[in-house]
């Protein structure tokens, strides 16, 4: 759901958040309490598997394989589902509970059936008994009333269980479970609060579990709060195996994932922004990291000029970028943001303004949301006032992402912080405030795209103007 305002001539946008598919623990209806884990799991720190077997009593139909498919297709919907559980099969693969009276197993299902039948089983909340079928729909299919359903008694096991079921029954009743965690390739992240970190052994061992193809799980031990934008990681269950490969609105990406940033959770905004460029425009991505905004861009036959600090995000965006055959469109430099730039986004302005019927317009991105706010201060003074003609429009537009605490005013506060660390009053020249993502239940992550004005590229460097810019009011 996105909401609008306009204010003069700049657009705000807003988001309502909605579950992530890729990371989020799906959202399903929980199960009917005859169906959940066995209450004795609660408090578990060390996963027993087969403390999760608990008895189902369950009514089952006995019919000829033949003539099945007409008679499932009215029982669909009552049908038991259950995960790893067949709910049609034959009578002896059914994992029947053991009689404790030494007779014969799961109720008074009978010992064996014929190699022409199988066996329906039925969900004992919608049909607790024989009164619950739809009798009048499978009499002309040749069942009646009189065709009492069986009795059996099931077998739940650990795998029968999905891995929210297991975490909610294992978990502290009452508080925050573990309700969310994003996968990069074979690689599950968590970040963990702290009355979880008991249980994060068994948390790590469950979701490996009950994800196929994961081999390996950590738990972010800080914030990303370094220069680099890397964590500090706990590993839960599995492989220490940190090399991963992701994929990503049509492009691969591989990387150490202990040495570098990457959040899938960004997937829709790499995307979002890479839609906002023509094949015409070059893009100075200044904090490339791995290549989420380089990559596709250059896939859509933009110029790129891609730049992270971090050595080991530099190798791995000239991997990702030799990787997916863009080498020939991409230049890439390991430097500071702000040096990038004053050199390279220079050059650049001073390329394009020197050549005024030339197509495109410049991008410059800063995806650094802890810190890229400060390195606007970089664009004043970037060129000479002779640089620029008085009738040319600058073709420079900038895309900050920065974080706010200011929930009832966080429009208005991430362009107080632009203006500030501009040292002007820049709010006429803001084409989208855009809401990214909640990070957390008191922090927004915004993205500030602006025009740069030729003011601001041609000031002097001597300081900011405003210690607190003042906004033009609407």
């Amino acid at each position: 759901m996105f909401a609008f305002l306009q204010r003069n001539s700049i657009l705000f946008l807003s988001v309502t958040r909605r579950p992530l598919r890729p990371c989020a623990v799906p959202a399903r209806a929980m199960a009917a309490p005859g169906q959940q884990p066995p209450a004795g799991v609660r408090g578990m720190t060390r996963l027993d598997r087969t403390a999760f077997q608990r008895p189902l009593d369950v009514c089952a139909l006995r019919l000829p394989a033949a003539d099945i498919a007409p008679i499932l297709k009215l029982l669909k919907t009552q049908m038991l589902r259950v995960p790893h559980l067949r709910p049609v099969q034959p009578l002896g693969e059914l994992p029947l509970m053991e009689s404790s009276g030494g007779g014969e197993p799961g109720a008074d299902a009978p010992a064996a059936d014929g190699p022409d039948q199988k066996v329906v089983l039925l969900d004992p909340e919608r049909v607790p008994d024989a009164g619950g079928l739809p009798w009048s729909g499978l009499e002309p299919l040749g069942l009646s009333a009189a065709d009492s359903p069986l009795r059996l008694t099931l077998r739940l096991a650990y795998d029968n269980y999905r891995a929210d079921a297991v975490l909610r029954a294992v978990l502290p009743d009452g508080q925050d479970g573990c309700t969310s965690f994003s996968r990069v390739g074979h690689l599950i992240h968590l970040n963990l609060k702290e009355h979880l970190l008991p249980y994060g052994e068994l948390i790590g061992q469950v979701l490996m579990d009950k994800h196929p193809g994961v081999r390996t799980v950590v738990n972010k031990l800080n914030t990303i709060d370094n220069t680099f934008r890397n964590f500090s990681m706990q590993l839960l269950a599995g492989e220490a195996d940190y090399l991963v490969e992701a994929r990503e609105n049509g492009c691969s990406f591989r990387m150490d994932f202990s040495k570098v940033y990457w959040n899938p959770r960004l997937c829709t905004e790499h995307e979002r922004l890479v839609s906002q460029l023509q094949p015409e425009d070059t893009l100075y991505d200044a904090c490339a990291g791995v290549g989420p905004f380089t990559v596709p861009a250059a896939r859509k036959r933009c110029r790129v000029l891609a730049n992270d600090l971090n050595p080991e995000s530099f190798h791995w965006l000239q991997h990702n970028v030799t990787a997916n055959k863009v080498q020939d469109r991409v230049q890439t430099f390991n430097m500071d943001g702000r040096e990038f730039i004053r050199t390279e986004v220079r050059r650049g302005l001073r390329e394009r303004l020197a050549a005024p019927a030339a197509a495109g317009r410049l991008h410059v991105v800063l995806n650094l949301p802890a810190l890229a706010i400060q390195f606007v201060d970089a664009f004043v003074g970037l060129l000479s006032p002779d640089e620029v003609p008085a009738d040319q429009v600058v073709p420079l537009r900038a895309h900050v992402y920065t974080f706010t605490k200011e929930l009832s005013a966080a429009e208005r506060s991430v362009t107080e912080a632009l203006c500030t660390n501009v040292g002007r009053d820049v709010s006429r020249h803001l084409r989208e405030v855009f809401l990214v993502r909640n990070v957390a239940p008191n922090k927004l992550m915004y993205r500030v795209t602006w025009d740069v004005p030729a003011e601001v590229l041609c000031a002097m460097d001597d300081g900011p103007v405003l210690k607190k810019a003042k906004l033009t009011e609407p």
